[in-house]
């Protein structure tokens, strides 16, 4: 008997009502060609997959794999950060199809990511007519299987707790930050709802864990046995954790080696002004505590670490709290956490031949993507989904943080201000390691393919080639033309 609370409950995402609408726009088939249907099939299906962070390349080559399959003519697909173009050339007589569509972010279903991928490869081993292929893509979005609100939401808020496992035992300090991520995720959600912009968003929360850390030690200062002890920093890193844009940073890199530059310069900026709207709050946060009589300091020096077996099982359980955040299913939740811990005891297990942190992530992280390829489809969710919680554990976002904090804290002369420097470049180090990393074992994992590139140019090739023989027979046809009229023009002289 299914459980109730694993059953579809109506729209995963409110946002995604869009997505219906234009799918549903013009639905008669009397009034759009198969070609346009195959097309707007192809649109919908990328806006989707797009919006919910897959990578660009594996939006692009899903696309050609439904347009391949129904178009008339070879279509290019291109996209520019939040904008998708599908153009279709239809000769060198005719003018190109061309059809745009801005993309907005949308909260990650990867089930929903799933269910796409399964009917996208069923469109291209020709299993499925147009019309069938419609009505799959109209059920997966009306009726997206997903948890019930409260469950993804709880966690999002457990990642903080796992990670901060990762740096004490001190279950003070577990519950503490497991109670400031809810509250977090709660300021974002009503913040969210309100359309405040996220840089604003971001600023907000990282303020309130500011203050919420000051509160505990002012608590402490007060002698309570309860608080006494407890790191404020530890606290703030922890609640602040679901803020910090790290595996944004590794798919920006990652957008960057496949090619897709414009995607990349975008994300990383993005990237950028959110990590400065943490900082920023994080600053404003302690200047209203001091203000408020609360001394609180939130030290920029980096943090120790703990024993390794609470590390992997801290990195296991935040693997598997993102999975579930991301609407996984509950055996890839369970795999996930498995892969996550495992990528630590791997990363250190190579930190043991004499391997630097940095590189051995990148081996960590190797592993991951080989075996998000793999196990996938048998787990029932994208190998996008079991990589971006895999290497959560991995990932600098805390390491950002901590640098962040240096160069804001110090002046340029002070010592620590150029630890902050070389920390910063240890960041973006560790991330061009692990996007590496993660995407060459994604692609080891993959069979043979061909290349993404290669059939998205090919519309173009074939157009050029056709406009170049087209010129040369009008070159040729104007030269005995011209030579016909000599020709005639010499008989009548004579």
């Amino acid at each position: 008997m299914k459980k109730k609370w694993l059953a579809p409950d109506g729209l995963a995402h409110r946002d995604v009502d869009d997505l219906i609408n234009v799918f549903n726009a013009d639905k008669t088939p009397a009034e759009l060609t198969p070609n346009l249907r195959a097309l707007r099939l192809a649109m919908t299906t990328s806006d989707l997959l797009l919006s919910m962070g897959v990578a660009a390349n594996n939006v692009v080559s899903r696309a050609l794999d439904i347009t391949e399959r129904y178009c008339d003519h070879p279509v290019n697909v291109t996209i520019s950060y939040n904008l998708l173009y599908i153009s279709q050339i239809r000769g060198v007589a005719e003018e190109p199809l061309t059809l745009i569509r801005p993309v907005a972010s949308r909260d990650v279903n990867n089930m929903s990511i799933h269910a796409a991928q399964k009917l996208v490869d069923a469109i291209r081993d020709d299993k499925l007519s147009l019309d069938e292929a419609e009505n799959r893509l109209e059920k997966i979005l009306n009726y997206p299987a997903n948890y019930p609100t409260w469950l993804p939401s709880l966690a999002t808020a457990a990642v903080a707790p796992a990670v901060v496992l990762m740096y004490s035992t001190d279950w003070r300090i577990v519950l503490l930050t497991a109670i400031a991520a809810l509250f977090v995720n709660g300021i974002i959600m009503s913040l969210s709802r309100r359309l405040i912009l996220p840089f604003f968003r971001q600023a907000i929360a990282s303020a309130f864990v500011t203050l919420f850390a000051a509160v505990i030690t002012m608590l402490a200062t007060m002698d309570i046995p309860f608080f006494v002890g407890i790191r404020p920093t530890l606290i703030v890193v922890g609640g602040i954790f679901l803020l910090i844009s790290g595996l944004a940073i590794v798919g920006a890199v990652q957008d960057a080696f496949e090619e897709y530059y414009l995607t990349a310069v975008a994300r990383i900026m993005r990237v950028t002004l959110l990590t400065m709207g943490i900082v920023g709050g994080i600053l404003v946060g302690v200047y209203l505590a001091r203000r408020l009589g609360m001394g609180v300091t939130v030290s920029p020096d980096p943090l120790g670490l703990t024993a390794l077996p609470f590390q992997i099982l801290g990195g296991g359980l935040a693997a598997s709290a993102q999975a579930l955040a991301m609407q996984t299913r509950i055996k890839a939740v369970i795999w996930s956490g498995v892969v996550g811990g495992s990528s630590v005891a791997i990363m250190y297990a190579a930190t043991s031949f004499d391997v630097s942190i940095v590189a051995a992530s990148g081996v960590a992280a190797l592993y991951v993507g080989i075996v998000a390829s793999i196990f996938a489809r048998r787990w029932g969710t994208p190998a996008s989904g079991i990589v971006a919680s895999g290497i959560l554990p991995l990932v600098p976002g805390l390491t950002l943080f901590t640098g962040l904090m240096q160069l804001v804290s110090y002046p340029p002369g002070n010592a620590l201000f150029m630890n902050g420097v070389s920390t910063m470049f240890a960041t973006i180090g560790a991330a061009l390691v692990i996007a590496t990393g993660a995407s060459l074992g994604t692609l080891l994992g993959q069979p043979l393919q061909s290349s993404t590139q290669a059939r998205n140019n090919a519309p173009f090739v074939e157009y050029a080639k056709r406009q170049l023989r087209l010129s040369r027979r009008i070159t040729r046809l104007g030269t005995l033309l011209s030579k016909r009229r000599i020709d005639k023009n010499n008989r009548k002289m004579i």
